[in-house]
């Protein structure tokens, strides 16, 4: 079978599945704003009532007008935490996260029903997007350029965040930003392939490649997301987010001069990971993966001789992780507004009329 054939089996599967668990979601918590905003964030979460206060904040300082949070049971008071703000719809979602595929089956759901011409940022509770100038230009700007230059999705690559302390110790009290704790990423390490007939640039490495993956990188986790896509007809999420359909988004095409990746800050290396990979039943609901980190090797030192420090967006784009730093410089213009500019440089550029008659280009107009 084709690697062509298998993504269309995986839109099949994916869309079968989609209406197979639409019946899971629950929508009592959605909220009237959601129709005006037009980026939304949206995330499956269960348990991370401590993480919500700043990955709220840090969003909504990046311009994400509404949230829908998918919540999958929590027992921790996070229901009860979002459920009185007014930006986010807090849905629910019954039934096994992993036979769900992740969560994905839910997302596509939910985003297909009611994100139509928005633009969707699919994140977990432990990522947090970063791109040239986020610091000053807000995703509403990022998201007008993309559409100036043709770009329906944004690339993205994952990094794991990591301190020089054991695991045990990267204690994040609910609030405080987990950079504060975790600041330390793997400059270098990274592989990428590209996948012609599935459009998917998949990469693999960083630490978890070099420290649990060693020496069989591509067994490791794919690092590979398309985090945000402008959503205008049907769009499905096949693996997680590191593949969508139509395929073509895949790949984040800009036609203009400055193309755009981005990366998710990915913080799982906080305690509070600890006590996820201890728990069976947790372990139960994710893949394979999670059986890697439920060694007893806690203090495990991840800080090696490419380690970098992460403390402006720069520091990716220098290492080479993300790029398009030149983007807030250029501006595409439209078809019309180049035909309207050519008809005018028409106009000025004609000999003066003869005889009562104006001409423009080859098309003559009496008066």
């Amino acid at each position: 079978m084709s690697a062509l054939t298998t993504s269309i089996s995986h839109y099949a599967k994916a869309r079968l599945r989609r209406s197979l668990k639409a019946g899971q979601v629950g929508y009592a918590g959605l909220r009237d704003s959601l129709k005006q905003a037009r980026h939304v964030l949206i995330c499956v979460i269960r348990d991370e009532g401590h993480r919500m206060e700043f990955f709220l904040q840090y969003y909504r300082d990046l311009g994400v007008e509404h949230f829908i949070c998918i919540d999958n049971g929590s027992g921790d008071g996070t229901a009860e935490l979002l459920s009185g703000m007014e930006d986010v719809s807090l849905l629910s979602a019954t039934g096994s996260y992993k036979a769900a595929r992740f969560g994905n089956d839910w997302i596509n759901a939910v985003m297909n029903r009611l994100c139509q011409e928005k633009w969707v940022l699919y994140v977990d509770a432990d990522e947090f997007l970063v791109y040239p100038h986020c610091d000053t230009r807000s995703i509403s700007q990022l998201t007008a350029y993309m559409e100036s230059v043709g770009a329906r999705s944004l690339r993205s690559v994952m990094i794991d965040m990591y301190s020089r302390n054991p695991v045990s110790e990267n204690i994040c009290e609910p609030g405080r930003n987990p950079l504060e704790v975790c600041s330390l990423f793997d400059r270098s390490g990274y592989e990428s392939h590209f996948d012609r007939n599935s459009r998917t640039i998949w990469i693999k490495g960083g630490v978890r490649g070099r420290v649990y993956f060693r020496g069989r990188i591509w067994d490791g986790p794919a690092l590979n997301k398309i985090p945000l896509i402008y959503v205008s007809g049907e769009r499905l999420y096949l693996k997680s987010s590191h593949q969508v359909w139509p395929l073509a988004l895949n790949l984040g095409e800009m036609r203009g001069a400055v193309g755009i990746t981005s990366a998710l800050l990915h913080f799982k290396f906080l305690s509070s990971f600890l006590n996820k990979v201890a728990d069976p039943a947790n372990r139960s609901e994710h893949t394979a993966e999670y059986t890697m980190y439920s060694s007893p090797e806690d203090a495990r030192n991840f800080v090696y001789t490419d380690t970098g420090t992460f403390s402006h967006w720069k520091d990716l784009a220098d290492s080479g992780l993300i790029q398009g730093e030149g983007w807030q410089f250029w501006r595409s213009a439209s078809d019309s507004e180049v035909q309207q500019q050519t008809l005018l440089s028409q106009e000025k550029a004609a000999p003066p009329a003869q005889g009562g008659t104006v001409i423009v280009g080859e098309a003559q107009a009496s008066r």
